[in-house]
């Protein structure tokens, strides 16, 4: 984890390399709500729906409150996730722009993933990392949203990326 000049700590790691390596795991235990068989995970919209229940499921396992969904952050989720789109890695961004942009607030993270995997397998590659864990479980930050986008794949089975943004 690196600190930006405001001392916020921004993850490195990112969450494409531990999509591969979890896919293959075994069942690491419960990982939120099932996606229903009417959600179109091909979509951004429902998938990124989707993948914040799963994160405020995980939340409320751990006895943490959820996250309150922001439209402030969600607009900006949705454009830092388009950066990187065609990009080879994950890179973060700056995060002081992210609370120019949404302020109130003293404290801000990120996660990113980039893949074709149910949201549930996303939850659970963030908590299997632990410098993501670290922005899902804290309490202190208490509002966020997830922005995602289609970065090539096919239409079955796109892939997407998506940007969690915290504040709190």
């Amino acid at each position: 984890m690196r600190r930006t000049p405001t001392g916020f700590a921004v993850p490195i790691l990112t969450v494409a390399v531990l999509l591969t390596a979890c896919s293959a795991a075994p069942d690491a235990g419960p990982r939120g709500p099932e996606t229903s068989g009417s959600m179109d995970l091909a979509d951004p919209e429902q998938y990124g729906a989707a993948l914040e229940a799963g994160v405020n499921a995980a939340r409320a396992r751990l006895d943490v409150a959820p996250l309150e969904h922001d439209t402030c952050l969600k607009t900006v989720a949705v454009g830092r996730a388009e950066a990187l789109i065609g990009a080879p890695e994950l890179v973060h961004a700056p995060l002081p722009p992210v609370q120019q942009s949404c302020p109130g607030d003293t404290i801000a993270a990120e996660n990113l993933s980039r893949t074709e995997r149910p949201p549930q397998d996303v939850v659970q590659a963030w908590l299997d990392s632990p410098s993501h864990r670290d922005n899902l479980v804290n309490a202190e930050l208490l509002r966020g949203a997830i922005g995602c986008v289609r970065d090539g794949g096919t239409v079955a089975a796109p892939v997407l990326i998506c940007s969690h943004v915290f504040l709190g």
